[in-house]
């Protein structure tokens, strides 16, 4: 350093040597860093990478299950089919591809019989090596593609849904279309409850290719195990289920409703043997329906207030807590007045001195609200759980909902009251058919239950009937059903079967309350019917629903005259006997 204390050159070239031998320490060691993420912590990708270049794949199908009927049709079985791909290997044919494009496209839309941008919208021009184009086409399709010879445009084996029957069992069936990415999936009903087990396990065999792509034969092959998809066995019946469809499709139009809905179930068993909503759809061509409301099955979603269907149940449960014989008398005075709000029956009208089963006849509002009443919020929160309202039937269909039934201690007085006929308590179809189905069965009620056995080439599951517990006393359940007997019976409606059948059942009309709002519609119903036969033996029970029928507002001239058609039409295919 000079006086001045500048420092000198000599020192000036230790620092930038300094500095040198920093930089190669500090690249040294980024090196280090990026070997130990190539190698340790990359590893798996860059190996997948090698395999990829260095093997041959090719996929292996499984065969997915197919669904039955108890009587043996198929619902839904895999077919042959074949996709559609995009494969050019060099940059000439990929540049004569690009350029005929639009023409080849408008050729292929043709063929399939399908909108150019269904092809056109995802397709990417930039992945020409291998790209499907279009998925599931028949060997006719295949035929006239191959026979057009476009460039690059290949058809490869896959496989293709089939639902033989159409329409027939749609929203018990369901459908397999394709998630986000292009795989196939199932949706709605037993395809999409049961997917995981329909799809099965897709396999692969591998082996190794050299540098021209070719496989290499000495070389052993590496198989990637597939399973093979389950069979369902379903409890409905085809020829029954072919019956039904088409007289509700019928009674909906007839009635101008927006929807209905029919189930019918052993109640001894909980076996469903049919279980129809209209409208429908043909999962075949699932793609074609715009409103997606159509794909749910209102038998098992959409809650709704079911109304005076309600009463027998509310009867019973006070006769079981020992608040009601079947002899009580109750005076309706045309009111009941709860706190601020007063409760009248749906025609405003008096009827006096009424008995449990004239309360069934009248569909007596006020005597059900003093029943329920007697019955307290406690005791009957605990009997509508054990009747299933407000919890899922697990029956295995995908888009099931249930109902939201509040703690007994958030009950008001007038929530018991409107309970007890069937208003202010909500629950889906397929719920209140296996309440009611314990009256059927003398007190028991049985899982409901559309799953008869499923299995594949490993294993094989069979489902039994089971009981969810006795809720009601037999002799309970069947004073309950002979009143519902009597009821029927003084309807001159039903005086044909009088003498000739036993049926017990109830109508029930409710408003429909509002999605985005307090109270209800003024102008739109629910109606329903729910029968079983015989009275105190039953073979079956069946409801049937009605949404919003513009034809009239009162369930026994809107949804009762069809109960009765499927009535005529089935009770022999079901074993009904007539009264010797």
């Amino acid at each position: 350093m000079n006086k001045k204390g500048v420092a000198t050159k000599p020192k000036l070239h230790i620092r930038a040597k300094d500095v040198v031998v920093g930089l190669i320490s500090f690249g040294f060691f980024m090196i280090v860093i990026q070997l130990f993420r190539w190698q340790i912590l990359d590893f798996q990708r860059f190996n997948n990478l090698a395999t990829a270049q260095l093997s041959l794949q090719q996929d292996v199908f499984t065969k997915r299950g197919t669904i039955y009927t108890q009587d043996g049709v198929i619902l839904a079985v895999d077919s042959p089919a074949w996709n559609i791909i995009v494969s050019l290997s060099n940059a000439v044919d990929q540049k004569l591809f690009l350029k005929k494009k639009a023409e080849i496209m408008t050729e292929l839309s043709r063929i399939l019989d399908i909108k150019q941008e269904e092809l056109t919208t995802n397709f990417d021009d930039k992945v020409l090596t291998y790209q499907v184009l279009y998925r599931g086409i028949t060997k006719r399709q295949k035929d006239m593609i191959e026979e057009k010879k476009l460039i690059g445009i290949y058809a490869e084996d896959s496989i293709k849904r089939l639902y033989p029957n159409g329409d027939l069992f749609s929203h018990l069936i369901g459908y397999v279309g394709t998630d986000s990415i292009g795989r196939p999936q199932g949706n709605y009903g037993v395809e999409g409850f049961f997917w995981g087990d329909i799809k099965g396990k897709e396999g692969a065999s591998q082996q190794e290719k050299d540098l021209s792509g070719k496989a290499i034969i000495s070389k052993e092959y590496k198989n990637i195990q597939y399973r093979e998809g389950k069979n369902i066995v379903l409890t409905v019946n085809s020829g029954i289920q072919k019956k039904v469809e088409k007289l509700l499709e019928d009674g909906v139009r007839g009635q101008k409703g927006d929807s209905g809905s029919v189930i019918i179930m052993n109640p001894k068993t909980g076996e469903i043997i049919s279980m129809a909503t209209y409208p429908d759809y043909d999962p075949n061509e699932f793609w074609k329906i715009k409103d997606v409301g159509i794909f749910r099955n209102k038998s098992v979603s959409g809650p709704y207030e079911y109304g005076s269907v309600q009463k027998p149940l509310t009867i019973a449960m006070a006769m079981q807590e020992g608040k009601l014989t079947e002899d009580d008398i109750c005076n309706d005075v045309g009111k009941l007045k709860i706190e601020d709000k007063t409760i009248y029956n749906f025609d405003y009208h008096r009827y006096g001195k009424v008995t449990p089963k004239e309360t069934l006849q009248y569909s007596d509002n006020i005597c059900a609200a003093t029943y329920g009443l007697r019955v307290g919020a406690t005791a009957m929160y605990t009997y509508l759980t054990k009747l299933g309202i407000g919890y899922s039937t697990g029956i295995g269909i995908h888009e099931e909902e249930t109902s939201y039934l509040k703690a007994p201690e958030k009950w008001l007085k007038i929530d018991i009251a409107t309970t007890s006929f069937g208003q202010a308590i909500s629950a889906t179809p397929l719920q209140f058919t296996s309440a009611m189905s314990t009256l059927a069965n003398h007190g028991e009620r049985m899982q409901p239950m559309l799953v008869k056995k499923i299995y594949n080439n490993e294993e094989e599951i069979v489902i039994k009937p089971t009981s969810t517990g006795r809720i009601f006393s037999a002799e309970i359940s069947d004073k309950v059903a002979k009143m519902m007997e009597y009821a029927t019976f003084t309807r001159l409606d039903m005086a044909k079967y009088k003498g000739v059948y036993s049926i017990a059942g109830k109508t029930g009309t409710a408003q429909v309350a509002k999605s985005d709002a307090s109270g209800y519609y003024e102008d739109r119903v629910n109606v329903t019917y729910i029968g079983f036969a015989p009275a105190t033996d039953a073979r079956f029970i069946m409801l049937v629903k009605i949404e919003n029928p513009q034809s009239g507002t009162l369930a026994n001239l809107t949804v009762l005259p069809l109960w009765m058609k499927i009535f005529d039409t089935i009770k022999d295919d079901l074993g009904v006997p007539r009264i010797k």
